[in-house]
């Protein structure tokens, strides 16, 4: 049992124990006092000894009466008040302010209260925030393809226009065309993936042959880029979701070959333990600076914030989301000379 659950527990034992105790000593006190009045007027011949107890029964009485409503009023006023500020804040969640806070005080009940709906508001503020942003990047992934399919379709209206220069503004509008449909799958694919929870269509297949297969799907954009490829590795069976672990071999090849220079290196390395299978994908370049990543498994990032390079920025966030739906994860390591993309998979 932790601490703050005996904590709890005592809190809960003593207390009833000690308001009763403090009631008791209040009313003692009041016992006490209404005796010792009554023994000075006595003195003072103010009154007849033969009325004294049915005297005091009706003091003593209406003085309990009065210092046991004093004692609730005050009571209640107090250990009430976290309740009344947790009704404020929750009043100002619902009209969409999540920056409010509650600060934890009162009774340990209270207190848990406070913390539990201080850690919901900071869920809500952060859900909030990505939200925005996707909203934001989204819109403006979208904007900048139709508006580059707009203009080049104005300038092709241009009677005047050379065939070369006409063939050039069609296949400007067929790449965007292509980027365009290419995010909206991207987004629907992504969107489908987080609604989804359980791996319905795990197999054992080799994994290893998969990768291979993969790779030789680019082997045009190897050859375009000059670029030598090693698979290095036994071959290792798994058991997951073979489509989706697919896309995540295609995107990470894809990213390495973007991000390789001519003539660079891709070494992919395939590793089998009791517990896990690890897929490291290394490629020559630019190593990746810390804030970079940090942020490249988010939705729309983008290291080059001018965004000339090719891509939506959710590959690697279909990355990330078919890993977790493994139970798995992904991470980037820069390197001195490149950086490597390391996948983690639980042998199920």
């Amino acid at each position: 049992m932790s601490n703050k659950a005996r904590r709890r527990k005592a809190f809960q034992f003593y207390f009833p124990l000690l308001l009763s105790g403090i009631v008791m000593q209040v009313q003692a006190l009041v016992f006490v006092t209404i005796l010792l009045g009554l023994y000075l007027l006595n003195r003072l011949h103010a009154i007849d000894l033969d009325k004294i107890p049915q005297i005091m029964t009706i003091t003593f009485s209406g003085a309990s009466l009065a210092v046991g409503a004093l004692f609730a009023s005050f009571f209640i006023r107090i250990t009430l008040k976290p309740v009344r500020e947790l009704m404020d804040a929750t009043d100002k969640v619902a009209s969409g302010d999540y920056s409010v806070r509650v600060l934890p005080r009162g009774l340990p009940y209270f207190r848990d209260l406070s913390e539990k709906f201080n850690h919901m508001t900071e869920e809500l503020q952060s859900v909030e925030l990505l939200r925005s942003d996707f909203v934001n990047n989204f819109s403006h992934e979208f904007k900048t393809p139709i508006g580059s399919i707009c203009g080049f379709a104005k300038m092709l209206q241009d009677e005047d226009l050379s065939p070369a220069e006409r063939n050039e503004y069609l296949s400007v509008i067929i790449e965007e065309s292509e980027r365009l449909s290419s995010l909206s799958t991207n987004v629907l694919k992504l969107s489908k993936l987080e609604q989804q929870n359980i791996l319905t269509d795990k197999t054992e297949y080799n994994l290893s042959e998969q990768i291979r297969l993969c790779v030789a799907l680019f082997s045009a954009e190897w050859d375009r880029k000059s670029m030598d490829v090693e698979l290095i590795g036994d071959d290792v069976v798994y058991t997951g979701s073979k489509e989706l672990l697919k896309q995540v071999w295609i995107n990470l090849l894809d990213n390495a070959i973007k991000f390789t220079p001519n003539g660079g290196i891709v070494r992919i390395t395939t590793e089998q333990t009791p517990d896990h299978v690890i897929v490291s994908m290394f490629n020559t370049g630019k190593p990746i600076s810390e804030p970079a990543a940090i942020h490249i498994f988010d939705k729309f990032y983008q290291e080059d914030s001018s965004r000339k390079t090719a891509g939506s920025g959710l590959g690697l966030s279909i990355v990330r989301r078919i890993a977790a739906l493994h139970r798995g994860s992904v991470a980037v390591r820069p390197e001195q000379d490149g950086n490597t993309f390391v996948v983690l998979l639980p042998q199920s």
